[in-house]
């Protein structure tokens, strides 16, 4: 199989951390959901309110579909959480005149409450995550070393990195965004068939066996999967950037040419020399409030200074010069800016002893598309204590 075109977690290494494992068991990793806004009790879509354990986003959706009698694009969500854990969240049901209440035939899947609003849900439709983690295999005495790392990434940030569930079992997924951009049908099938296990790679493999073009047989692709290896080489790139910018020390602190994430209005503007003359500009930097933003190149993202562009530019082209212009002529994205900080905030951890033995719980709160991954990493210093299969809230 071809090798990635680069590693895709490009990420400073971090300080030797307290060691320890992560998600031994579901019940191990709970993800709360915080919404945006209430159900204001009518409408045409229905609110339901759901706890699940050990289920994916996937499988969540289709069962919900099913118990509703509806169709799987009439289901709305302001985020995909964790398969291997216990969530809870707020989904969304097209159905002006059916009942609210409906029976789901799954120990996994309980529904905590119903209620009635005018909008479907969208992702974003929420104001972050609160994340409980039991992190195992480690000394409970370590506690206040974590304590005190988990009070310096809310002094300072933490780094919004994308974790490796965006680049999939095999952390090839931005490889395969490449591919498909570039319409390399024999790239992407011969990928796909290389070995690699799951229901689209096993028939994709089977119709090259029985003679199938490499283009025919990528038919089989989701569009949604498309899109999704279309993400994750926007992520890669991102990724590369935010190194980039941690290693010259302004990945946090925006200056003059920064195209500025406000975490208060969830806007960008151009942040101009004349505004670091302004002290509620200048309060709001300090506070963490703005914060610079890197690129996920597209067809129509709004780009920073010329400066900071052909800085990031450079970053992209170091890796493969063909990068951007795939993402802004062929990609299937218009694009976007993404922060390269965000707040960690209500932080604690503790020490505790179960039926499982001792173990530190770690609790903190993050904004929508930020990846519990990057503080976990900070926390523990070991990229191997975090499995992949974290997904995105």
């Amino acid at each position: 199989m071809s090798s990635p075109v680069f590693d895709p977690l490009l990420q400073p290494p971090v300080e030797e951390g307290a060691g320890g494992l992560v998600k031994q068991r579901p019940e191990d990793f709970f993800v709360y959901e915080i919404p945006m806004y209430e159900p204001c009790g009518e409408g045409e879509h229905i609110y339901v309110r759901i706890r699940k354990n050990g289920v994916s986003h996937d499988d969540l959706i289709s069962t919900v579909a099913r118990a509703w009698g509806v169709g799987t694009r009439d289901i709305g969500f302001a985020g995909i959480k964790d398969t291997q854990a216990v969530t809870e969240q707020t989904l969304s049901i097209h159905l002006p005149g059916g009942e609210e209440q409906r029976r789901i035939d799954d120990d996994r899947i309980d529904v905590i409450w119903t209620d009635r609003h005018g909008n479907k849900l969208r992702r974003g439709h929420l104001d972050g995550n609160r994340f409980v983690v039991r992190v195992r295999s480690i000394d409970p005495l370590k506690v206040t070393g974590i304590w005190s790392r988990l009070q310096s990434l809310a002094q300072r940030g933490v780094p919004n990195a994308f974790g490796p569930q965006r680049f999939g079992r095999c952390g090839d997924n931005h490889l395969l965004g490449k591919l498909l951009l570039q319409e390399d049908w024999s790239g992407v099938a011969g990928h796909l068939a290389d070995g690699r296990s799951g229901r689209l790679e096993s028939r994709v493999r089977r119709d090259l066996e029985r003679g199938t073009t490499p283009e025919v047989a990528c038919r089989a692709i989701s569009g949604r999967l498309r899109r999704f290896w279309n993400d994750s080489l926007q992520a890669a790139l991102f990724n590369a950037v935010l190194k980039a910018r941690i290693e010259r020390d302004d990945w946090s602190r925006p200056g003059p040419g920064d195209l500025v994430w406000s975490h208060a209005t969830r806007r960008t503007f151009l942040l101009k020399a004349e505004d670091m003359e302004d002290p509620d500009t200048c309060d709001r930097i300090d506070n963490g409030i703005l914060v610079p933003t890197g690129p996920m190149w597209g067809r129509a993202m709004r780009a920073p200074s010329d400066d900071m562009a052909a800085f990031e530019h450079a970053v992209a082209n170091k890796l493969d010069p063909e990068l951007v212009s795939l993402l802004v002529d062929a990609g299937r994205s218009k694009g976007t800016r993404r922060p390269l900080a965000v707040p960690l905030n209500h932080p604690s951890a503790q020490s505790e002893m179960d039926e499982h033995g001792g173990c530190i719980m770690v609790q903190f709160e993050l904004p929508p598309g930020a990846y519990a991954t990057t503080v976990l990493r900070e926390l523990l210093g070991t990229e191997s204590a975090i499995p992949s299969s974290f997904e995105e809230g």
